[in-house]
């Protein structure tokens, strides 16, 4: 601020000193003395604000310096930056395995209908060779089985699973019996000895 006040210090002598050249005869000396007397009264008045402006230059300073140690104090101190990775499942994720898994059920039904289509049509062949190249009998009783299939379809399938069961339990008798007679030879022959 000082530099500044010098600077403006000497351009207004300049100026004064200018004025007092040009002065060649009296008017010229009146109009400069009144020139001179203006320039001082504007110098004056600078002279009288040049503390204010200093004051505030000196605030200005003040605060500039508080901002550069609060500055420094910040850089004194390390940034502690704490990163964290969150990691989310959106909603494609969900429904690409929702459509995932539909399509493998659907995969599973169409297998077992594919299956059980190839079981049909067997079932269907063996039936229709029995009835091309079935004795007189075999025909007789393919073409009973078939009336008492439309006459009662439920019965009919009811009598036919009691019939299975019926068969399954004599087989497993059989087998039992079977058991029971070679632990008998067992012991008999334990007992002859």
């Amino acid at each position: 601020m000082s530099e500044q006040l010098l600077q403006a210090m000497v351009e207004k002598l300049e100026a004064i000193e200018l004025l007092l050249k040009v002065t060649d005869t009296d008017k010229e000396k009146e109009n400069a003395g009144a020139e001179i007397k203006q320039e001082l009264e504007f110098l004056r008045k600078e002279i009288k604000n040049l503390p204010s402006q200093l004051l505030l230059g000196t605030v200005k300073l003040s605060e500039l310096s508080f901002n550069v140690n609060r500055l420094n104090e910040q850089l004194q101190k390390p940034v502690s930056s704490r990163i964290e990775h969150k990691h989310e499942l959106h909603k494609g994720f969900f429904i690409s395995i929702g459509l995932f898994l539909l399509s493998l059920f659907m995969a599973w039904g169409w297998v077992n209908t594919y299956q059980s289509k190839q079981q049909y049509e067997a079932n269907d062949m063996k039936y229709r060779s029995l009835k091309i190249g079935g004795n007189e009998w075999l025909l007789r009783y393919c073409n009973l089985t078939d009336s008492l299939y439309q006459k009662d379809g439920v019965g009919f399938r009811n009598s036919v699973e009691q019939e299975e069961r019926r068969l399954i339990e004599r087989a497993e008798l059989i087998r039992l019996a079977g058991e029971k007679e070679r632990e008998a030879k067992t012991l008999k022959g334990r007992a002859g000895r």
